[in-house]
Parts: structure tokens; C-alpha cells; sequence
């Protein structure tokens, strides 16, 4: 490899390797799964389902309901109508479910207590997917009773999402889980900063032996003067 491409390499690595442990979508890949367990009251026009591992939640209404997801303080922050879909940008979750693990800073106008102010995001159709911090695991590091064990499968928490349908309380109920990777494999998230640090170090010990190489005197292939 030319010490050009090496020192891409290096740079590759530093630059990288913490987006590849921020992004990646869900956490499967380190054996987290959310599920829906019910809705309470059943609600046969509200459909629910959580898409990559623990990411996202997925929620469709049918016929001619309203139907409002509350936000971490209890605020309006979605709206399902016979119109579309819509968004409340005063909603602090609305900015919080920007980042994983909601370390975002809020802009003025993100207030609970403020009157709503809504935006539409779906303009045909009543279906909406959004990051959910309630469904998963709010660290980089796994759970303690997790930590002790990676072997063998665990139940962490049972989460809800509360809201109204037709002006009626409604709560989606749902389970985040553990279980073991398959054949024990080193979670992803992890392998590929480390392969890209080995690259980098690579990199650095040969421009280090090179800059040796350069330093040290050449014989002229003459007697020394005695």
C-alpha cells in the first residue's frame, strides 16, 4: 500500500469511527427487540408495529377517527385525521426524536405547555413512522442485568405510548427484550471502528518506520580519513 493510501486510511479511521457507532438505525445488532403487546382499549382501526429492531414505531388509522400520540411530557405531539398526518412543532419531542438518544438541544420554540402548532408530514395517506425513545434502551451500554450476562435472553422493560383516540384515552403497550446474538457474534457496531483503528495505527507505524528510513545517514561507500 502507497503511504498516500495509507494515510487516507488513518484519516478514515479518526473520521469514522464515531459515526459508525452513532448511526446504524436500531439495536438489533446488539439483540435489543421492542414489540407491541396490545392497545388498551383494543382499537381495531389503529394499527401498530415496530420497524428496525426498537427504532421506530409505524402507527395507521383507518376510516374517519382522530387519533393523537402524546409526547414525553405529556403534550400533543402527533395527529392522525381524515386529512393526514400531522406534527407539533412545538412538541420537544419533536426535536429530541431527531438523535437515538435525544442529545439534542430543544430551540425556543419546543414547549410543552405552548398551544400546539401543527405541521403536516404525511400529505396523502394516515400512515406515520417516528424515533420512539420509550420503546429502547436509553444508553450506549446495556442494561445491568444484561451486562452480567450476554448468554442467555432478558426481559429489560415494558414501555408505553400514551394518547387519544376520538377525544378517548388510548395507551399502545409494548416490551423491549434481549436475546443473545446468533452464534455469538461481536456486534457490528463495534468491529467496524476497531478494523478501521487497526488500519489507522498501520498507517502510523509505517510513516514512523519510513521517517526512520529517511534520517538515517546513507554510506558514501568511502574509507574514513584516519
Amino acid at each position: 500500500m502507497s503511504r498516500r493510501a495509507l494515510i487516507a486510511a488513518a484519516l478514515t479511521a479518526v473520521v469514522l469511527a464515531p459515526a459508525a457507532a452513532a448511526h446504524g438505525g436500531g439495536g438489533g445488532r446488539l439483540g435489543y427487540s421492542s414489540t407491541v403487546v396490545q392497545l388498551i382499549p383494543e382499537q381495531p382501526a389503529v394499527h401498530v408495529q415496530v420497524l428496525d429492531s426498537d427504532d421506530r414505531l409505524q402507527v395507521r388509522v383507518d376510516g374517519n377517527h382522530t387519533l393523537v400520540i402524546d409526547g414525553y411530557q405529556n403534550d400533543p405531539y402527533l395527529r392522525f385525521d381524515h386529512t393526514g398526518v400531522y406534527r407539533n412543532a412545538r412538541s420537544p419531542a419533536t426535536y429530541l426524536n431527531d438523535a437515538r438518544f435525544g442529545d439534542v438541544k430543544l430551540p425556543p420554540q419546543a414547549n410543552a405547555k405552548s398551544t400546539p402548532m401543527w405541521v403536516k408530514v404525511a400529505a396523502a395517506g394516515r400512515s406515520y413512522e417516528w424515533h420512539d425513545h420509550r420503546i429502547h434502551w436509553m444508553s450506549t451500554t446495556y442494561p445491568p442485568v444484561v451486562a452480567r450476562d450476554k448468554t442467555v435472553a432478558h426481559h429489560i422493560f415494558d414501555w408505553t405510548v400514551p394518547g387519544t383516540f376520538d377525544a378517548k384515552p388510548l395507551t399502545i403497550r409494548g416490551s423491549l427484550d434481549y436475546k443473545p446474538l446468533p452464534g455469538g457474534k461481536f456486534p457490528i457496531v463495534l468491529t467496524i471502528p476497531l478494523a478501521l483503528l487497526a488500519v489507522g495505527g498501520a498507517a502510523l507505524v509505517y510513516l514512523r518506520n519510513r521517517r526512520g528510513d529517511v534520517e538515517k545517514p546513507r554510506s558514501t561507500g568511502k574509507r574514513p580519513v584516519t
